[in-house]
């Protein structure tokens, strides 16, 4: 065990809670600066897929975090008008396994009670907005110019558009996305047991997902440029349009009657040259930025967190463990942005083309045993990379 370290942890999401929780149990001083005035429950629902699940087992979060959410055994989708144009249970990765649809408030909850028994102290209203590094330590500065520190080393967790990311020049590749999403939460049963999605073409993809509680959340696909139109066109017609795709949408939108209930969400693709400078380390959104479309971003994050801390546990100096992290998770983050940003556009994207392909493609995929085993792999977050099989985590097994 090294010695213990004063530690600065940017950015109070999943990544970040967890990242700070993991190293404060192993005796270190931790500071968690969030920009936002004050933390509570937000956002849409998430799929916690196996590979998540791995990493709360071997955190011990495993049994507290799944009672929370709604099991979910596979992923439909249903090509509009003409009926299922795949079933992909979560078994194909192997027997037993599942998906839970959570909503990230209440992960987030959890998290944040666990922050605080940890005793470590959170700094609100601190948007952090770049830093310094003197005599071999990293000092942070906010956005009132004030410095906060010195640490031994900096966690940068802060999300997708991360400040400190550009900050330190490690962009490789960046690309935003023309396309985005509509997110309603509100009360339905009306799907249990599995993610229930709808497209027509590449233009059109809509979402369902429990995520317990009674709850169910929509994901509307929708190009940036044209959310201006849907708001000014009304909430009848975009809920009209919503239930031509998606029927079993009825009971869910009877609760919408105003777009200040709807969140519309942008994404966008980064690529590090490496996901570290010699005093800071990135994670989660902030170092591997991706589309929803494979569902794991929230898995990453854990997986990320729950192997820096082993890392680091082992290390005889931060940078080793930086070195030893940029090792464990290369393969692995690799395949998933390559894949998300390969897949992206046969879900949407404008033109004909990438449609007719996916809807002739993914049906014979899955009728080859071997490639319905990768794919299943791919869904659940376990495919260790493009040569590899199936993820590890030393400790834990689903």
């Amino acid at each position: 065990m090294p010695r213990p370290y004063r530690i600065g942890v940017v950015g109070f999401g999943v990544g970040g809670g967890t990242s700070a929780v993991l190293l404060a149990r192993q005796g270190h001083t931790v500071e968690l600066f969030e920009r936002t005035r004050r933390v509570g429950p937000a956002g849409a629902g998430v799929l916690l897929m196996p590979s998540g699940q791995l990493a709360l087992k071997a955190i011990g979060w495993h049994d507290a975090v799944v009672a929370m959410g709604s099991p979910i055994e596979a992923l439909d989708v249903h090509k509009h008008p003409t009926g299922q144009l795949l079933r992909m249970p979560f078994d194909a990765a192997g027997p037993g396994l599942r998906a839970y649809g959570l909503h990230r408030g209440d992960l987030f909850e959890f998290i944040h009670r666990e922050v605080d028994a940890q005793g470590v102290a959170v700094h609100l209203d601190h948007d952090v907005q770049g830093y310094r590094v003197e005599s071999d330590r990293v000092l942070l500065r906010d956005q009132h110019g004030r410095e906060h520190g010195p640490f031994d080393f900096v966690i940068s967790a802060d999300g997708s558009r991360s400040v400190l990311r550009d900050h330190a020049d490690l962009v490789r590749y960046r690309y935003p996305y023309r396309w985005g999403a509509l997110w309603y939460i509100g009360p339905s049963t009306a799907v249990q047991g599995r993610l229930h999605q709808v497209v027509r073409g590449t233009r059109n993809l809509v979402g369902l997902l429990p995520m317990g509680g009674g709850r169910l959340t929509l994901f509307f696909g929708i190009r940036n440029d044209q959310k201006d139109a849907v708001w000014r066109g009304g909430v009848p017609a975009w809920k009209a349009e919503v239930l031509t795709l998606a029927p079993l949408a009825e009971e869910l939108l009877q609760g919408l009657t105003d777009f200040d209930q709807v969140v519309h969400t942008t994404y966008q693709a980064v690529w590090l040259k490496r996901w570290h400078t010699n005093h800071v380390l990135f994670l989660g959104d902030a170092a591997h930025a991706m589309s929803p479309h494979l569902g794991q971003g929230l898995n990453l994050a854990l997986i990320d967190a729950w192997t820096f801390a082993h890392c680091l546990e082992r290390a005889s100096t931060p940078r080793h463990a930086f070195s030893a992290y940029d090792d464990a998770r290369r393969a692995h983050l690799r395949y998933y942005s390559l894949a998300t940003f390969a897949m992206s556009p046969f879900f949407q994207a404008d033109g004909w083309l990438k449609g007719l392909l996916r809807n002739a493609g993914l049906p014979l995929m899955a009728r080859i045993p071997w490639l319905r085993k990768q794919m299943g792999l791919t869904m659940a977050g376990l495919k260790a990379g493009f040569l590899g099989g199936r993820i590890r985590l030393p400790g834990a097994e689903l």
